[in-house]
């Protein structure tokens, strides 16, 4: 996403000088995500090997995961990207608000630990779903049921259309402001 939003200030005399489709750059930089997540797939599976980690069947869902991370991360580019455009101030802040949610997020520590009285406040962010589809079969070595599977879906398909429609409402715009 930080890289979405660069990406479309950084390509204004792109922009200027001959016509591309703009959310090419959205979903150019996604695209470089997802090979980053893949790659990022194998370290991962030596470091479960060397701790002796199982690797399971429901490992097999990952993909799934994968893809509503992707959709997500795209929906929220566009998003952000239309947004840089007319405020450019907004990528350091963005930086900032990333971390806090990268706090409110169980990344760093197992949701196990969230008070009951708090969960309600972690279940509303989209990010806890994501990591709940990664970490329930690499972790728990389950698959998700259904219940934990449709909140990640409908935040992922969620952003994205209402990312593409934000995006290519103004979109005509883009060349006249970077």
């Amino acid at each position: 996403t930080n890289l979405a939003m660069g990406e479309m200030l950084w390509s204004g005399d792109l922009l200027k000088r001959i016509y591309l489709p703009k959310a090419i750059f959205v979903v150019s930089t996604t695209g470089s995500g997802l090979v980053n997540i893949g790659l990022s797939m194998v370290p991962l599976l030596i470091i479960m090997l060397i701790t002796r980690t199982p690797i399971t069947s429901s490992m097999l869902i990952l993909p799934v995961s994968i893809l509503a991370l992707t959709i997500f991360a795209m929906g929220v580019g566009f998003i952000l990207s239309t947004i840089v455009v007319y405020f450019q101030d907004i990528m350091p802040i963005y930086e900032v608000v990333l971390m806090m949610g990268m706090y409110a997020t169980p990344i760093i520590y197992p949701p196990e630990i969230i008070p009951e009285r708090f969960l309600s406040l972690y279940r509303i962010n989209p990010m806890y779903w994501m990591l709940k589809m990664f970490r329930l079969p690499i972790y728990a070595g389950r698959l998700p049921t259904f219940a934990e599977v449709l909140p990640a879906l409908a935040w992922s398909v969620s952003f994205l259309i209402f990312g593409w429609l934000f995006f290519t409402s103004k979109s005509d715009e883009y060349a006249y402001r970077v």
